[in-house]
């Protein structure tokens, strides 16, 4: 895990921030939006749990999508630079996609005392695995130019 905000504003300081590390962490923080967002919506008194549905399934799209790119350009990358395959990283994902598929299957129950538990328990999920694969994978792409690495993920 990393260690929070002190090495967030390290990297944010780092010469090659500015090309996939920075793209990495804004969309990860993208991530972390969309999951407290969904929380709130399902955490209201009386909340409408067709539109916490709605409001889910893009963050389920573009996580599967998100996880896919990384598997197939960016932990091959990983493994060639630093001799360590992301094999928890891998899990994780896995674990994710358990966690996406019961909320999925709390919403469209309309539990909404499940959707409310299998969402905080996603969201756990989601921070961790976030805060795990930035550890391992910022310090790889700031031990380049932002070129170097465009080049080595582009193929």
């Amino acid at each position: 895990m990393t260690d929070g905000p002190h090495e967030r504003t390290a990297w944010d300081r780092h010469p090659n921030i500015a090309g996939p590390a920075s793209t990495l962490l804004a969309i990860h923080d993208q991530f972390r939006a969309a999951s407290r967002r969904i929380a709130f919506l399902i955490d209201r008194d009386s909340p409408d749990v067709g539109w916490v549905r709605h409001a889910f399934r893009p963050l389920a799209t573009t996580l599967h999508h998100h996880h896919h790119a990384e598997e197939v350009m960016l932990f091959p990358m990983v493994l060639a630079r630093t001799g360590t395959a992301p094999e928890q990283l891998v899990r994780d994902h896995q674990t994710l996609m358990d966690a996406i598929a019961a909320v999925e299957a709390a919403l469209s129950d309309g539990d909404t005392t499940r959707a409310r538990a299998t969402i905080a328990s996603f969201d756990e999920i989601l921070i961790e695995h976030l805060a795990r694969e930035e550890a391992l994978v910022v310090p790889v792409l700031l031990g380049m130019t932002a070129r170097e690495a465009w080049a080595l993920l582009q193929g």
